[in-house]
């Protein structure tokens, strides 16, 4: 599906229900809020958000679909909207909790969608559920219904994600570049590479098995893009996808894929006298480890910093 389809499809959507009023638009009513009784308890539609905390809230057009929200106390309109994305852990609220001091410096506000193993257990390549529901399409619903609540600009999305997390950003970001502001990739388990001889998920070239991939390499190469690792996640452990295709073409660990698809994005845009778009930077005394990775290697002061520059005072 090109960009040029996405209204299409989500129009498409419209009959199931999954989607109202062009891309998960809301009524003038609060799709949700009442307070919550438990920490993981998703909200009912009463009730706007309480500033300063993380909430859990149902998209009003897919109840089965949850994501947490983090309206910061100083957000105006029009605030920049962030997204964080869980890896196989799907540890989405503390994505949040660790990133809430700086959404609030920033006056960011923060989405984390969660991607339950039974429904998305390859939400990491987009890959539709059951019901052929694609993750990316209820991650856009989620954020236009997250800026009718809060008043947050989403028509360009700032793109957080860790582990499997990174897989699904990078993966969103080349399908959908029009609705991307900056992109950050923390230690990818492996990529898609723009090489339009290899099928989605390795690289560009479209899958039919999928219905993914025919991706518009000259758009994603204009998006700022930083991509972290720990400097001490260089072991192939029980997480890291492996195989003879996958170590051929991109390396043995996720130091190393990094580096090999930073140079292969880099390499591309050069070839096409576009600057290069993608830095990479490393990240001190950290193992593969979301909170050791931002207590340790300072990723979240890193993430910011890409997205936003220095924090206002």
């Amino acid at each position: 599906m090109r960009p040029e389809q996405f209204s299409a499809a989500i129009a498409g959507l419209i009959g199931t229900g999954l989607v109202a009023g062009g891309m998960g638009v809301l009524s003038d009513v609060p799709a949700f809020a009442a307070p919550l009784q438990k920490s993981g308890e998703a909200r009912d539609r009463a009730q706007p958000l309480v500033r300063g905390e993380i909430q859990t809230l149902r998209l009003a057009t897919d109840r089965r679909f949850r994501y947490l929200a983090y309206f910061p106390k100083s957000a105006g309109p029009g605030a920049p909207m962030l997204v964080s994305v869980h890896g196989i852990s799907r540890n989405a609220r503390e994505h949040l909790s660790m990133l809430a001091p700086l959404a609030e410096s920033h006056g960011v506000v923060m989405l984390a969608p969660r991607y339950g193993r039974d429904r998305f257990p390859n939400y990491q390549r987009l890959l539709p559920d059951a019901k052929g529901v694609r993750p990316d399409v209820l991650l856009r619903a989620a954020a236009r219904e997250l800026s009718q609540l809060t008043g947050a600009d989403d028509s360009r999305l700032y793109l957080f994600g860790y582990s499997g997390g990174a897989q699904f950003v990078h993966r969103f970001a080349m399908h959908w570049p029009a609705l991307v502001a900056r992109y950050v990739l923390g230690a990818a388990g492996w990529y898609t590479f723009p090489d339009v001889r290899e099928r989605y998920p390795y690289g560009l070239r479209r899958s039919r098995r999928h219905d993914l991939g025919g991706i518009d390499l000259d758009a994603f190469l204009g998006l700022p893009g930083l991509v972290l690792v720990g400097e001490r996640d260089v072991h192939r452990d029980s997480a890291l996808r492996d195989s003879r295709r996958l170590d051929r073409q991109q390396g043995r660990s996720r130091m190393e894929r990094a580096g090999n698809w930073v140079s292969a994005v880099n390499s591309a845009a050069s070839a096409r006298a576009m600057a290069e778009p993608v830095h990479f930077d490393t990240l001190p005394r950290s193992p593969h480890s979301f909170a050791r990775s931002m207590r340790r290697g300072d990723m979240g002061e890193k993430v910011f910093r890409h997205f936003f520059g220095t924090a206002r005072r």
